[in-house]
């Protein structure tokens, strides 16, 4: 059995992103693996990454460079929770479909594992939304564990 050496830990920034994350470090202490954490966005359809946001009292910004920007904000606040992990932990906000983005950057990084949470919607609401776990799964060239996340009401 290979020994585990990189795990990529996909996030949606909800609130069991912080259990995914916890459970990827105490997975990566025994390995002395690094974990990196990463945050998809997906410009919405229909709506141009490059469209202007402006406020008033704001400089005009670009929809992707203000959804971005609070991204970062999210998953930082959410990485500086908890105890401090032990082994190397590193962050990134990419701009993609989430699955292709995932998968593209485990192959990049040569992780040796994928962890990330699943929401396990049924019905209309996984029709509508895809399971971006379910595709990373079918098509991810290294193990791929998956957490299931209770909604939180």
């Amino acid at each position: 059995m290979a020994t585990v050496s990189r795990i990529l830990v996909p996030v949606d920034l909800s609130d069991g992103s912080r259990e995914v994350i916890d459970y990827a470090v105490k997975l990566a202490r025994p390995f002395k693996a690094s974990v990196e954490v990463v945050h998809a966005w997906e410009p919405p359809q229909y709506v141009a990454p490059d469209l202007l946001v402006a406020a008033p009292g704001w400089n005009s910004q670009s929809l992707e460079h203000v959804a971005v920007e609070a991204a970062t904000k999210e998953l930082t606040a959410q990485m500086n929770q908890g105890e401090p992990p032990g082994v190397p932990v590193s962050q990134k906000i990419v701009v993609g479909e989430a699955a292709s983005t995932i998968l593209d950057l485990a192959e990049q990084d040569q992780c040796d594992l994928i962890v990330m949470g699943t929401h396990g919607r049924r019905g209309l609401p996984r029709l509508l939304l895809g399971s971006v776990a379910q595709k990373v799964v079918a098509r991810a060239s290294c193990p791929v564990l998956t957490i299931h996340l209770s909604e939180r009401k």
